[in-house]
């Protein structure tokens, strides 16, 4: 490995400024290259406008910096150095960032051994790891190419440097701070937007969604929770009345049977009273989340006609779920993630979906399914399954506790 004299780090502001343009760049290249390959389309990664991500570039020059108190010590006992400077760095940046902007740019909450989501484990020995390519490869090849830049020209391209990032900088800021209040906007207001007005709102902060992917779960989390809060105030009032309703049994609205007529008397979805689910089966559960989400759905004045029919077809799959098998679904396949779409394809192929109705479907194992709800009353639709489930579990469960057997 090669080893670096005191001069190097003492070369000069202007040449550290080029290094740390240098190596922001390619940061900004191995982000771009992660997520427009993790993303399947072509993503400008990183909170400045311009292709520079600095948070790579101050990692590099604490790493030359390190390298050169630390580059006698041990291989084993610099990687641990680096991958925890590194660490550091990215966990100070995070936190300054939701302290600046109140938003959670990244988040590693999902994986094991993290810290407040801002770093993780998997990620500090990636970092490590970076480092050591960084410190063995490139940088000595990159401080070899420098070391014949004209000092004038040094000098220039590292004052346009730091202007241009001044000005990137402050545009970006001015760009997180409408991000945050049209998103606050959202948030208050979103049960009363049409779909084109929200849709509009999101995609004005495409770019920085795309740059970090964690703000659309922040996002979707936080209008699922709005949406949760308006639903239990309805939910005090009327719970027990449709309770009551569904369990009975009794006849419900002549509206709501007929926005569903084509669909809850078909031969081919009569086939789900075959098929057991929770503690009943398939056709009687769907009928609970259709008609509560019904419910809801007109009492908050959205599509409930959507809202009925996508989710009375949204567990439309015609084979045992805990004992499946070719030709529906191949026993090594997570019925899980895979039976949204292939109840989907099932209500395409015996009825006419809209969009709506089609989201709902596809959408309501949200969030196990990567793609979040793209409607208000997809996001009903999965709560009122996820709220009717928990309640036919918990029913089964204290229905075989009672009648357990007794062995004393």
């Amino acid at each position: 490995m090669m080893n670096y004299s005191m001069a190097d780090i003492s070369a000069g502001i202007f040449y550290y400024v080029m290094l740390f343009a240098i190596y922001s760049f390619m940061g900004w290249i191995i982000e771009v290259i992660y997520r427009s390959i993790t993303q399947r389309k072509f993503v400008n990664a990183g909170f400045l406008f311009g292709p520079f991500v600095p948070l790579y570039g101050f990692g590099a020059l604490f790493i030359i910096l390190l390298q050169y108190y630390f580059q006698h010590w041990h291989f084993i006992l610099r990687l641990f150095i680096f991958g925890l400077a590194l660490t550091v760095i990215e966990y100070l940046v995070g936190l300054l960032a939701e302290k600046m902007f109140k938003l959670s740019l990244w988040d590693y909450s999902d994986y094991k051994f993290n810290l407040h989501g801002r770093v993780c484990l998997l990620f500090s020995v990636i970092w490590a790891a970076l480092a050591y390519v960084f410190i063995t490869f490139i940088h000595p090849v990159v401080l070899q190419k420098a070391s014949f830049l004209n000092g004038v020209y040094l000098q220039s391209a590292s004052i346009a440097f730091l202007v241009y990032c001044a000005v990137d900088y402050a545009f970006s800021v001015a760009y997180v701070t409408t991000f945050r209040e049209k998103i606050a906007y959202l948030y208050t207001e979103y049960l009363s937007l049409n779909n084109l007005e929200t849709e509009k709102i999101l995609d004005s902060s495409a770019r920085l969604r795309d740059a970090f992917p964690d703000l659309n779960r922040y996002i979707d989390n936080r209008i699922s929770n709005t949406i949760k809060k308006r639903i239990n105030t309805f939910l005090k009032s009327i719970q027990d009345r449709i309770i009551i309703e569904i369990n009975g049994r009794k006849p419900f609205e002549d509206e709501y049977y007929e926005a569903i007529s084509d669909i809850y008397e078909h031969e081919e979805f009569l086939k789900l009273k075959e098929f057991f689910h929770h503690n009943s089966s398939i056709y009687e559960h769907v009928q609970d989340v259709a008609y509560f989400s019904y419910r809801i759905c007109k009492y908050l004045k959205l599509d409930y006609r959507s809202a009925a029919r996508g989710a009375l077809l949204h567990d439309f799959f015609l084979y045992d779920w805990r004992n499946h098998d070719v030709p529906d679904l191949p026993r090594k396949k997570f019925h899980g993630l895979e039976h949204p779409t292939i109840a989907v394809a099932n209500a395409k192929k015996h009825f006419s979906i809209n969009e709506i109705e089609e989201d709902i479907i596809k959408k309501h194992m949200w969030p196990l399914t990567f793609i979040p709800p793209k409607y208000k009353e997809s996001f009903i639709v999965s709560f009122a399954d996820k709220y009717l489930s928990s309640k036919e579990f918990i029913s089964e469960y204290k229905k075989r506790r009672n009648h357990k057997p007794d062995i004393s």
